[in-house]
């Protein structure tokens, strides 16, 4: 082993020593990181205890207004297992009780319904509300049917066909992969991964840096024969352990986690492989190379712990937001969008949990730009630490 390579080995094992006899780091390192897919398992297994029981079979009761007006209606909401109570008297007081969420939604039929086919319903809901969606829905898709066996009638008495009224049928081909509302959480997990790689080694990469220069105990180190760039370095490969230890756990409990839930309902279509999480993992390793030499960067330039903890307390959300937008807006990946640093990898990951296949150029490129923006950013911070400026405090 070169001397350089020995100086670089004994930092390292320094402040590994030293930040795994901290609580508080490894409190950080094997316990933070379970919250997230702690979370988003549990509303995946709640969404799944909702699926087990068909929600089409369970009573929904409507509150409803004339609906003596119509009783080949009122027979057939019976029929399909809707109960009707009286609602509020007034229209006002109707209104207010959808919109405080004491109802879920109230169907008014008029007086002139009576004796007719035709006529037109009011349904009062609060779609503001989430929990007003499914009885909105499932309301909305009885009438329907209704409406249908009507239409069919009508048709039959003519002498036409049964679906005459139908004029285009459509028949849906779904080629997602078994897509039910379990992808939606499963989508979540890139960008509270991403989260978790910027901030698994915060803890270490302020401690080590600005926190020795307020202890006093950082001058001691540049003392020893050791080159700054090389103590530096030292000290990013120990945040950058951290950082991956925390990526493994996260990145495990997601797995794990989320196929406990996803079990608890044969509805809910179980997540990717464990090798996808591998993969996962494997494409994760430039992101934590960047993540470490901003922190790294970050925590040299400031000026107190407290400065530091504020900005790189910030600097998981940088990353994090825009992969919750690509949740709900999903981007496919081009030469181009993957050679934008970090965001090339958060776009990886995206094509992973959604099993789709990887371009080996795509992740080539990725992972170069990534590694490139890495190391100009660690170069920065070299040049910075070797400043004198870096060991005055305030």
């Amino acid at each position: 082993m070169t001397g350089c390579l020995r100086r670089l080995w004994i930092v390292f094992a320094k402040e590994i020593r030293d930040h795994a006899r901290d609580r508080r780091s490894l409190t950080l390192a094997l316990i933070y990181p379970l919250l997230g897919p702690l979370l988003v398992a549990s509303g995946l297994y709640m969404a799944g205890q909702t699926l087990n029981t068909n929600y089409r079979e369970r009573p929904l009761e409507v509150p409803a207004v004339g609906l003596e007006n119509a009783p080949a209606l009122a027979a057939h909401l019976l029929a399909h297992n809707i109960q009707i109570i009286p609602a509020p008297g007034t229209e006002e007081e109707r209104n207010g009780e959808v919109r405080e969420g004491r109802l879920p939604v109230v169907l008014v039929v008029p007086a002139e319904a009576k004796g007719l086919d035709n006529f037109t319903v009011d349904v009062i809901t609060n779609l503001g509300r989430a929990d007003n969606l499914r009885a909105t829905a499932r309301l909305a898709e009885v009438i329907a049917i209704y409406n249908e066996n009507i239409a069919r009638a009508r048709a039959l008495a003519a002498g036409l066909p049964g679906d005459y009224a139908s004029s285009i049928k459509m028949h849906k081909i779904n080629v997602a992969r078994d897509a039910n509302i379990a992808v939606f959480f499963y989508n979540m997990m890139p960008p509270l991964i991403i989260f978790m790689i910027f901030l698994g080694g915060v803890h270490l990469a302020i401690d080590s840096t600005v926190g020795e220069r307020e202890r006093g105990a950082l001058e001691p180190l540049l003392l020893a024969p050791v080159e700054r760039w090389v103590l530096l370095l030292a000290k990013s490969g120990a945040a950058l352990a951290f950082t991956a230890v925390t990526t493994l756990v996260n990145v495990s409990a997601f797995r794990g986690f989320m196929g406990l839930a996803a079990g608890s309902a044969e509805q809910l279509t179980q997540p990717p492989s464990w090798w996808v999480f591998v993969a996962i993992i494997v494409i994760s390793l430039p992101l934590m190379t960047i993540a470490v030499a901003l922190q790294m960067s970050i925590a040299v330039i400031t000026k107190s712990m407290k400065e530091a903890q504020i900005y790189l307390g910030l600097l998981p959300l940088v990353p994090a937001l825009p992969g919750m937008v690509l949740v709900f807006q999903p981007v496919n990946p081009t030469d181009l969008t993957v050679a934008v640093p970090v965001f090339g990898q958060m776009l990886l990951i995206g094509q992973l949990v959604a099993e789709q296949t990887l371009d080996p150029r795509q992740v080539a490129i990725a992972s170069l730009s990534t590694l490139a923006a890495a190391s100009l950013i660690f170069l920065l911070a070299a040049r910075w630490f070797r400043r004198e400026k870096m060991f005055v405090l305030g």
